[in-house]
This record gives C-alpha cells, sequence and structure tokens, in this order.
C-alpha cells in the first residue's frame, strides 16, 4: 500500500531515506523518463546549502558527480529561492516526494528530478514514526535484536570514535590554555574526574586556582601538597576543631601568601545524596596522595599501557586523618580511604583514555590514540544504570571500550531521537524495504 500524496513526517526523513537507499531503486528514472544509476547517494550536510554532498550518480548514461536537494515538493525549490541561489547551480539531482513543478538553477539549468512518491514504503514511515513515538529506555528497544552481531560490532566502533572525538574538544581547549602543557592538562582531567559527574565543575574550578607548577614545588610533602588542596577548594576557609584540618589552614595561610593563591569558592561544593566515600573531602585528599606519588608529574601516566601498572599507581589511600572522618570534626568509623580498583578504572577511563587519544591528534602522535583504545580494551565496562539498561535489552558490555561506546549511543542518538543518523535505526528501516 502506497503513502497519500502528502509526506507529513518532514524533509529530513526524506533526505534520510535518500542516503540510506530506503526506497525501492528499480528502474529508476526522472521525471521525464532518463535512466538514473545511484553510485553514491551523497552524504547528509548539517550547513548551509544543499542537502547532499558527494554524490555520483548516472543520468541517461552521463556521469555526474556534486550535490543532491531534497524537498517535500519540486516547487519549494522555487519557495526556498534556490533559483536566485549560486550555491544551488552544482545541484546534480533534485529528490522530491512528489513532483509538482519544473525547476531551474540561477543559470537556467533544468534540474533532474526523481520522485519518490511511489517508491517508499508505508513500513519505512510507520516504523520512522515508532521510533518517534517509543517511550522504551532507548526508542528501538521493542527492534532491537533484529539488528545482527556484525552491524552492532561496526556501529559501536564507530560510535566510541565519536565520543573520544568529541572529549578531544575539551582536552584541546584546556592544552591550548595551559600553554601546551601535557602535564597540566592530565592533571586538570585527573581533577575533573576525582569529582564524578556530581563535583566535576567544583575540581575543575580546584585545578584553575591551584596550577600543577606549584603542586610540583612540595611534590615530596603529601602534607603541604594536601593544605594546597584542601586550602585552594574553600573547605577549610571556615572555623574548624581538630587539629589536623587546623594545621593544614595554617600551612595553607603561609602558601598561599607566598604564591598569591586565591581559593576557589565553597559553595561550590556537592555533599548531598551521595555515598561518604564519594565525598569531595575524600577525594580530595586520595588527589594529594596521588601527586605526591606521582612526584608533581602526572605526564608519567601517559607513557603506560598497562593497565594493571596504571591501577597500581592510582590506587592511593588518603592520609591518616580520613581513617576515621569522611568530613573535617567529624569522627567516623576507622576504615582505610583507598581509592580502589573501580575507582582506579574511573579515571583512567574518564582522565587518562581521553587525554592520550586528544594529544594524540593534537600532537600528530596516532601511537598516543592506538594506546588509549588498547587501555580501553584492557579494562572492564563501568557499572551504572545507562548499562544495564543495554543488558537488560541483550546488548552487553565486556569491556570498557563498548560500554563506553553504549553510553555515547544513548546520550548522543537515542536521548535525541538521532534514528535516522544511527546505523541500527537506518538498518530497521532498510529491513522494511
Amino acid at each position: 500500500m502506497l503513502l497519500e500524496p502528502d509526506f507529513p513526517y518532514g524533509e529530513e526523513l526524506l533526505q534520510s531515506i535518500w542516503e540510506q537507499r530506503v526506497f525501492d531503486q528499480h528502474a529508476l528514472r526522472t521525471t521525464d523518463g532518463q535512466p538514473v544509476e545511484v553510485i553514491k547517494p551523497g552524504h547528509i550536510q548539517r550547513n548551509s546549502g544543499p542537502d547532499l554532498g558527494g554524490a555520483e550518480l548516472r543520468i541517461d548514461g552521463q556521469l555526474w558527480a556534486g550535490t543532491v536537494e531534497v524537498h517535500l515538493r519540486s516547487s519549494e525549490w522555487n519557495a526556498h529561492g534556490h533559483q536566485f541561489d549560486p550555491a544551488y547551480e552544482n545541484v546534480v539531482l533534485h529528490v522530491v516526494y512528489q513532483h509538482d513543478d519544473e525547476v531551474r538553477t540561477a543559470k537556467g539549468r533544468a534540474l533532474p528530478t526523481v520522485e519518490l512518491f511511489t517508491r517508499v514504503s508505508t513500513g519505512s514511515i510507520a516504523l520512522h514514526l515508532e521510533l518517534m513515538r517509543n517511550k522504551g529506555f532507548v526508542p528501538c528497544a521493542s527492534l532491537i535484536q533484529r539488528v545482527d552481531a556484525m552491524e552492532w560490532s561496526m556501529w559501536l566502533e564507530r560510535v566510541l570514535i565519536e565520543r573520544l572525538e568529541r572529549k578531544t574538544l575539551e582536552v584541546e581547549a584546556l592544552f591550548h590554555q595551559l600553554n601546551g602543557d601535557a602535564a597540566g592538562t592530565l592533571y586538570h582531567m585527573l581533577a575533573r574526574a576525582f569529582g564524578f559527574k556530581v563535583n566535576a565543575e567544583p575540581f575543575g574550578m580546584l585545578a584553575h586556582a591551584l596550577p600543577l607548577r606549584i603542586i610540583h614545588k612540595y611534590r615530596d610533602d603529601a602534607f603541604r601538597t594536601e593544605s594546597l588542596l584542601f586550602g585552594q577548594s574553600g573547605l577549610i576557609q571556615i572555623d574548624l576543631l581538630d587539629d589536623h584540618p587546623r594545621r593544614l589552614q595554617a600551612e595553607h595561610a603561609l602558601l598561599a601568601k607566598l604564591h598569591d593563591l586565591r581559593p576557589a569558592p565553597l559553595a561550590a561544593w556537592k555533599f548531598a545524596r551521595m555515598r561518604p566515600v564519594n565525598f569531595p573531602t575524600i577525594r580530595i585528599a586520595q588527589l594529594a596522595q596521588l601527586l605526591v606519588q606521582l612526584d608533581g608529574d602526572p605526564a608519567r601516566l601517559l607513557a603506560c599501557d598497562d593497565s594493571s601498572v596504571l591501577r597500581a599507581l592510582l590506587e592511593v589511600e588518603a592520609s591518616a586523618y580520613w581513617s576515621d572522618h569522611y568530613t573535617f570534626d567529624t569522627p567516623s568509623e576507622a576504615r582505610p580511604k583507598r581509592l580502589g580498583r573501580s575507582g582506579a578504572d574511573h579515571l583512567i577511563i574518564n582522565a587518562i583514555v581521553p587525554t592520550l587519544f586528544a594529544l594524540g591528534r593534537i600532537l600528530g602522535r596516532p601511537t598516543y590514540g592506538e594506546r588509549a583504545l588498547g587501555l580501553l580494551e584492557q579494562l572492564p565496562a563501568e557499572g551504572n544504570a545507562v548499562l544495564k539498561g543495554w543488558a537488560d535489552l541483550g546488548i552487553k558490555a565486556d569491556i570498557a571500550a563498548r560500554g563506553q561506546a553504549l553510553l555515547e549511543l544513548k546520550n548522543s542518538y537515542c536521548a535525541q531521537r538521532a534514528c535516522l543518523s544511527c546505523r541500527i535505526g537506518n538498518q530497521l528501516l532498510k529491513n522494511t524495504v
């Protein structure tokens, strides 16, 4: 059964139908009867200008290369003013759902047009509508098993790179802000990772408030390093009772005056609705120990391609005061505050790997990127609600590389209902042709 002439699903769907060839291609012809062979349909462009670039078509035996413009109706070419725009002169084919008018380019060239009205199945449109309306964990939750494992594997490899490329922008901005300091860049990324999602921003502000060059001066002194971090965090800019935090206050006052330091705002830190072991006080104390263990040089972590060696360096324990405290002045049951295996893995996945990958791109060193991907293949996937949701659908993450890809797929595609840009969504649509 064919659709009615109206196409109420938007031009974006029609663009994707053409790009992914989700239409009957048998004996394809232009509206004036010329045979059309689609060698390359082109790729959708999100910037201004024609909808798809890089197309290659054979029309009536003549090979054409250029762009493709898509409209619901041919008359929209004129309605949008393309007949006056030189940017549309290299359009080699006009793809429409319904042909209702002959159109020309700015130089008066008649534009070959293909009408898809009789070539798009109701199944494709109905499936797209279902994906847009589905309220499940992901839009294709009820259909996901229709896509074979090879398609999943190839798509998740691509999405993992997209995730790392997206994070590269953050790392690159830090790298240039810090005048090309690789160690300083990793220090900032480690600090943010110590804050997990809840306190990532306050930890970022702390790293800006306490440059790595200052820490490096006291790299062999755990107490002064801790005093600098807590002092610059703002968390000891209050009246305190215990001897340890009062000593930290006094030491920080001297060092802040010596180095002209200004603390980050205290109000930024969050303690509510989190396990005490993840309180920022514990994480700052652990960060202090890590910086001392690294001799004030986080760049040492970038030279390692063995996750077990990295874990040994990262599984630090907070100083003695924190063995029976989670916050200042409030004693608790004695328990060592060690950054465990999962915490170390979190730092590798969310700080070391993206920094390595980004520096590989920035510095033109592909081995860095290979090392970053290698680390993700050595580590288990993190445990979180998103990956549990995927596992409930039969899509399991056995290693961190797959876990990171599934997180990116959920956040950047599924949550945005960008099914037309997703290989899985496109495969489902193709299966309806």
